[in-house]
């Protein structure tokens, strides 16, 4: 089965992991590692129920599979990085609501 990797997989790993060092060939190649050898964490939302994310060495990302070949949709990141986002994510919907609150 063939895999493709999207452009905006290869960003959000840029991105994500931090990893400005690396060529566009060497990031493709990991995150073909991963949608091969990763495990299933979970389904995620589609028409078409083939869209589910893995998870190997740590990385997360989120693929399409059908018959004939994976695409790598996007990187998700490491553990960490997706806890702190979240906790930004958070942080942010609190003072979103102090700056309303106050400005009523």
């Amino acid at each position: 089965m063939e895999t493709f990797v999207t452009k905006h997989a290869i960003k959000r790993y840029r991105e994500r992991l931090v990893d400005y060092s690396s060529s566009d060939r060497e990031i493709i190649n990991r995150l073909k590692e991963i949608a091969a050898r990763g495990e299933h964490i979970c389904w995620r939302p589609s028409d078409w129920n083939n869209c589910v994310e893995v998870k190997y060495k740590g990385i997360s990302i989120v693929m399409l599979i059908n018959s004939e070949k994976t695409v790598v949709l996007t990187c998700l990141g490491t553990e960490r990085y997706r806890k702190w986002l979240k906790h930004q994510d958070g942080f942010m919907r609190v003072y979103q609501g102090i700056r309303y609150c106050s400005m009523s």
